[in-house]
């Protein structure tokens, strides 16, 4: 009989495991199926149909090379662009030559760009602006960053241009010098045709693969959401990546931000898997995986398609965030803000009339009810401080960071059982509390699933009113699991079943928004220019989705149940895990280290200015740094620059400092890095002054070497007016110059006329700078990396006049 009885036991053990095992499968296979590329289409497809083979040769001719603003690399780019969008029929070119100037936090930019602007006439003169940026920056050919959309634009207009005339007309900006601060878009909004656009679909890249993602919609374009939710057939779509934007954690910006602020409603797309390769000479065209290319064209071809065919929808007013996501690549779901309360407030009452249907059969009370919340609080805070904990302990205490970077499944392994193990703990000490009360397991079980209930419903009300739309996953979780209860109050021997089935879309949701969210963040930190390692940050957001499904694991396996056993089994993957982050090394050629580098040349001499950009110490990424430097540059990582290291070689007489041990310049070019230009001095002539009373009109004439940038700084105590606006910008209270920056100034000579007071006698200084510049110092530090470390590199030459 007792054997019988164990190996019923068993029996029930292990279908409760197999089950927990199905549900784990489950969630993430769905994550994975919703992320991957979809079939690539080939050349011979119909002609308006959208196909990766007729797109990719344009990709790989703009990716040869980087397209820097102002450069010739860019102007080939341009004409290679306007040769492909002059063959197809019934289609408008023009080249812009963009100038113009902004003012930007009290400094004046003027810059000077070129856009390609195509546009298909519609029946109506109203147009659905496609935007994409053919530039990329100096160190990186660009085919994710955004020759890839550039493309794909293309065969849009070209798949478009072989069907029946659109009702509405399609424009192309496809422009240059976004990297630079948008320009291009900034120009745009000057030309003409920008007076008939009425929606906007930008499209960018921080990645080279997966799905080509809606992460932004501006205020009051519920319209065209809904348009992307009733068009695109495979869609990939969340309102997390606004609420990322929104919340300053992603200080990233595209030309989004310059249609909005010319009053366009639009949509911001963007490609984020792959992020490794974000600004590196990795983003080349082989490393875009199949399929992506047809993603972004089917996608945008689709919306393009639909909002160019019927009524442009009408720009609503109201505000609050509009909620969107996608259901596992499937469909879209869009509500309004009044919608997102209505449902947060049907979650509650639904929890609220589940927890009186279980009072009434005896199955939770209000105590229990209690219990349940306090001690699935407890397993909530032990799961997220496991993880916590064993990021900071290999991070700081054994100096090993970052291993998850290079390796991340094994971060995401590792501190997942972090926090599952987190929960068993406290799992642990709430069935020895309850075996001192004598509480039978029966009760246990509906007290944790009201307690985690009634957390899901607190956060869930908490985001709904905050305005968060990434409440989303969690709200569905909460109606999943508070519909799942009210069931199993009333059908006890489904509650098994009603467990899983209930929270299942909840956790599918919760695993793709997390997915994402963790594709777009692991290779973000490697370039954040923060001052510490971000191991616990990491660890967070690998646990705190995790801990809205890992409490179902005891709630199926209970301690006295197999728990002890199944919580025993993570706590030693977690452990095995955790050492394995502690041996792993954080980087190689494909998820490479960054450093940025910048010289500094004025008549005093050279200053080589070096920051980690992902918190790491210099001395380990910097070849030949002495002991020394190596703690001077751990000891200053909580300043904006994580070292400030004097350079000798090469300075001008009267410099001061010691020497920066960078290594002689004898190691062949860096495979795949871009050949750089030396910067030269810029001149600044005082061609004439002119004095009227108490005032002297001064004429200078400004020279730089074509591709740099200028910046000019007059202080503010002795300019009156310049040339350069009709007006002087409004300065910060602690601004000490008023500053004019061209961004690929006039070539030849640039004159300028200032109107300075006669006393007292300020220096006016003039900079150049360019990013890729060398100079012998960087071209010999670029040159030591190795495979395993990239950078960015930048140079700087001030000279300054006494008019």
């Amino acid at each position: 009989m007792s054997a019988r009885r164990g190996a019923s036991v068993f029996a029930v053990r292990a279908g409760r495991g197999a089950g927990v095992f199905a549900v784990l499968v489950t969630v993430l296979g769905a994550a994975w199926v919703a992320r991957c590329p979809v079939e690539p289409r080939p050349a011979g497809v119909a002609p308006e149909v959208f196909s990766e083979a007729r797109a990719l040769p344009l990709v790989r001719a703009l990716a040869e090379e980087p397209r820097p603003l102002g450069s010739p690399a860019a102007q080939r780019a341009v004409a290679l662009l306007v040769e492909r969008l002059r063959a197809l029929p019934g289609v408008e070119v023009v080249v812009q030559d963009a100038e113009a100037s902004v003012v930007d936090e009290g400094s004046l930019i003027l810059f000077r760009t070129v856009n390609v602007l195509a546009r298909l006439p519609g029946e109506s003169a109203d147009a659905v602006l496609v935007s994409a940026h053919y530039d990329s920056p100096e160190e990186s050919p660009g085919a994710g960053d955004n020759a890839l959309a550039v493309a794909a634009a293309v065969e849009v207009l070209r798949a478009l241009s072989a069907g029946p005339r659109p009702r509405h007309t399609v424009l192309l900006n496809l422009n240059g010098g976004e990297e630079d601060g948008r320009l291009g878009a900034a120009g745009f909004l000057r030309h003409p045709w920008a007076r008939d656009v009425k929606a906007f679909i930008n499209l960018e890249g921080v990645g080279v693969g997966g799905r080509l993602v809606l992460f932004r919609a501006s205020p009051g374009a519920q319209g065209l959401l809904e348009a992307y939710a009733d068009a695109v057939p495979s869609p990939s779509a969340s309102v997390l990546g606004q609420d990322v934007m929104a919340s300053g954690a992603a200080p990233f910006y595209t030309d989004f931000e310059q249609y909005v602020g010319g009053g366009i409603p639009g949509l911001d797309l963007a490609l984020v898997e792959g992020g490794y390769a974000y600004h590196t000479s990795l983003d080349r065209p082989e490393a875009v995986p199949p399929g992506t290319l047809q993603h972004v064209g089917d996608t945008v071809l689709a919306l393009v398609r639909r909002l160019a065919a019927g009524p442009l929808p009408p720009q609503a007013s109201g505000a609050g965030t509009v909620t969107f996501f996608d259901v596992l690549g499937v469909g879209t779901v869009v509500y309004p803000p009044r919608i997102a309360v209505g449902l947060a407030v049907g979650a509650a009452l639904l929890f609220l009339g589940a927890c009186e249907a279980s009072r009434r059969r005896g199955l939770l009370s209000m105590r229990g009810l209690g219990r349940g919340f306090v001690w699935m609080g407890v397993g909530g805070v032990l799961g997220a401080l496991l993880p916590l904990a064993g990021a900071v302990l290999v991070g700081f205490v054994l100096g090993r960071p970052q291993g998850w970077y290079g390796t991340p499944a094994l971060g995401l392994v590792t501190y997942g059982a972090l926090a599952v193990a987190g929960v068993f703990a406290g799992e642990a000490a709430w069935a020895a509390f309850a075996a001192r009360r004598g509480a039978a397991a029966d009760s246990r079980h509906f007290e944790r699933w009201g307690g985690a209930l009634a957390w899901g419903i607190c956060f869930t009300v908490l985001g709904t009113a905050a305005g968060v739309g990434v409440t989303y996953p969690l709200l569905v979780w909460a109606l999943g699991g508070a519909g799942a209860l009210l069931v199993a109050a009333r059908r006890p021997r489904w509650s098994g079943v009603a467990l899983a089935l209930g929270f299942l879309p909840g956790l599918c949701l919760m695993a793709q928004a997390a997915s994402r969210l963790l594709l777009l963040a692991l290779p973000l930190t490697g370039h954040l220019l923060v001052p510490f390692p971000l191991d616990g940050a990491i660890a967070l957001l690998v646990a705190l989705p995790l801990l809205a499904g890992a409490w179902l694991v005891p709630a199926a396996l209970p301690w006295a149940e197999g728990g002890r056993l199944a919580g025993l089994s993570v706590g030693g993957l977690a452990l095995g895990g955790w050492v394995a982050l502690a041996l792993v090394a954080p980087h190689d050629a494909e998820h490479p280290r960054r450093l940025h580098a910048v010289e500094r040349t004025n008549a005093s001499g050279s200053v080589l200015i070096l920051q980690s950009m992902d918190g790491l110490a210099l001395g380990t990424l910097v070849p030949g740094l002495t002991e020394a430097q190596s703690e001077q540059a751990q000891t200053e990582r909580s300043l904006p620059w994580n070292a400030v290291v004097p350079q000798v070689s090469g300075q001008e007489p009267g410099a001061t400092g010691s020497a920066h041990p960078v290594p002689a310049s004898a190691s062949p070019e860096p495979t795949g890095q871009p050949a750089l230009t030396e910067l030269t001095a810029p001149r600044l002539t005082v061609e004439r002054v002119e004095h009227h009373g108490a005032e002297r009109q001064v004429s200078l004439l400004l020279t730089a070497q074509e591709g740099a940038s200028l910046r000019l700084e007059v202080p503010r105590e002795v300019l009156v007016s310049w040339s350069l606006s009709p007006e002087l910008p409004a300065l910060p209270a602690d601004a000490v110059a008023f500053t004019a920056l061209a961004l690929n100034p006039p070539r030849g000579e640039w004159r300028v006329e200032l109107r300075l007071r006669s006393t007292p006698a300020l220096p006016v200084r003039l900079r150049a700078s360019r990013e890729g510049a060398v100079t012998p110092t960087l071209d010999a530090l670029r040159r030591s990396l190795g495979p395993l470390r990239t950078g960015s590199f930048f140079a700087s030459h001030t000279v300054e006049a006494r008019p």
